[in-house]
C-alpha cells in the first residue's frame, strides 16, 4: 500500500484506529513512526506510514490545537489539554524536543466510571457522605487516580444534592447534572491557574471542591483550609503509601509551621487511598491494588503526636474500618495466580509482609 502523508485526515484515521483498538496511549514524534502503548509496551504503527519528518509532528500539533493554546505552548513549551473525538474524550500533551513538536494522547473511557464497574469496595462510597474534610487519591500517573476520583464524584452526583466544582488540567471526565449541580472549571481556559480558582471557589459556596494535584505548600495550604472551613476536597498526591502522603504534606511546610499542620491535617483528613495497576501473569489485563487509611481516632492521635510510623500498624490493625495496606491486594493475587513476583516486588511497599503472609 502507498504510504500516506500526514493532513488531518491522517490525524483522524489515526485517531479513529485508537479507539476502535481502545489503545490508551499513542505518541507522535519526529524521525520515527507513530508508536501506541499497549499495557506498558511501545508498538510502532509502520504498516502504512511514512516516518514522520519535523513538518509532519508540526502539522499533526497545530491540527488538534487552537491559535491561543498555540501561543501557550510557544510561551511554556508545554501544554496539556483535552478534546473530543467522535464522543470520546483525548488528553492530550503537546511540547518540544530538540525544537520538534511532539504529542502525546490518552484515550479515556467513554463514560464517566462507576465505583462498583472499577472493584473498588465501599469504603470509597462512605467517605462521599462527608460534609467537611480531605480525600486524597495517590501513587504515580497511570493509576487510575483520575479514574477513581471521576467515579467517587459520579457516585455523589448520582446519590445527593450537593454542589459540585472540579478544578483540572486539563478536564478529562466531564460530569452531567444529575442529583447534583456540578461545574467544570479547567485551567487557563477559565481560570488563571489552581490557586486563584480556589480562591474563588471559597465565594462560590460549593459542597465539593475537586483539584487535581497538591503540587505546592500553596495549594496543600489552601486545600486544608477549605477542609476545614465547610468543604470536602478531592486531591491527588504522587506518592507510594498512605505514611508517605502525610509525611510529603507535613515536610512541605517550614519547622515552625509544621505543628499547626499536623492539628490541621489530624482534624480534616477522612481518607487516603494509594493504588497502582499491577499487569497480570498473561499481560492481558490490569488489576488495582489499593492501600486504604480512614482516619479515626488512632490515626488523628498519631498524626498529632508525629509518631507516624505507627500509621501502616493501625491501618492493619482497623481492618473492620475498611483500612488495608497495599499487600493485602498483592498477597490476594498472589494467591489467585493472577500476578507474578516480578511483578508485585516492583510496587510493593513491603516485601517482607508479602513474602511471611504467603509462606
Amino acid at each position: 500500500m502507498e504510504a500516506l502523508k500526514l493532513d488531518n485526515l491522517l490525524k483522524d484515521q489515526l485517531i479513529q484506529i485508537m479507539i476502535d483498538n481502545e489503545w490508551s496511549d499513542m505518541y507522535v514524534t519526529v524521525w520515527t513512526y507513530p508508536s501506541i502503548k499497549i499495557w506498558w509496551e511501545i508498538v510502532r504503527v509502520d504498516d502504512w506510514l511514512e516516518i514522520f519528518t519535523p513538518d509532519d509532528t508540526r502539522d499533526f500539533a497545530f491540527s488538534i490545537i487552537t491559535e491561543d493554546q498555540h501561543h501557550r505552548l510557544l510561551k511554556d513549551k508545554n501544554l496539556d489539554f483535552s478534546f473530543t473525538f467522535l464522543k470520546r474524550r483525548i488528553r492530550a500533551n503537546v511540547s518540544f524536543q530538540l525544537w520538534h513538536y511532539m504529542i502525546v494522547l490518552r484515550l479515556l473511557t467513554s463514560d464517566v466510571p462507576n465505583i462498583d464497574d472499577l472493584w473498588l469496595t465501599d469504603i470509597y462510597k462512605e467517605v462521599t457522605k462527608k460534609w467537611q474534610g480531605l480525600i486524597l487519591v495517590t501513587w504515580p500517573t497511570g493509576s487510575w487516580k483520575t479514574t477513581t476520583l471521576a467515579a467517587m464524584i459520579d457516585y455523589v452526583n448520582r446519590n445527593y444534592n450537593r454542589h459540585i466544582i472540579t478544578i483540572e488540567d486539563p478536564i478529562e471526565y466531564v460530569h452531567q447534572h444529575k442529583k447534583s449541580i456540578i461545574e467544570h472549571k479547567e485551567v487557563w481556559r477559565d481560570v488563571p491557574d489552581y490557586e486563584t480558582a480556589l480562591i474563588g471557589a471559597m465565594r462560590q459556596n460549593p459542597n465539593i471542591i475537586l483539584f487535581w494535584e497538591m503540587r505546592n505548600k500553596a495549594e496543600m495550604e489552601m486545600a486544608l483550609r477549605l477542609s476545614e472551613t465547610g468543604h470536602v476536597v478531592f486531591s491527588t498526591l504522587h506518592t507510594r503509601s498512605a505514611y508517605q502522603t502525610i509525611t510529603r504534606i507535613l515536610d512541605s511546610f517550614s519547622w515552625e509551621d509544621k505543628t499547626q499542620i499536623r492539628m490541621q491535617l489530624a482534624d480534616s483528613l477522612i481518607a487516603v487511598f494509594s493504588q497502582r495497576l499491577l499487569r497480570t501473569n498473561d499481560w492481558t489485563w490490569v488489576v488495582l491494588a489499593k492501600e486504604i487509611l480512614v482516619k479515626n481516632t488512632a490515626i488523628s492521635n498519631l498524626i498529632r503526636e508525629n509518631d507516624l510510623h505507627q500509621i501502616p500498624s493501625v491501618i492493619q490493625m482497623w481492618s473492620r474500618e475498611g483500612m488495608q495496606l497495599l499487600e493485602t491486594d498483592i498477597v490476594s493475587f498472589i494467591r489467585k495466580g493472577v500476578i507474578s513476583e516480578e511483578e508485585w516486588l516492583k510496587f510493593s511497599n513491603n516485601p517482607k509482609l508479602v513474602k511471611e503472609s504467603i509462606t
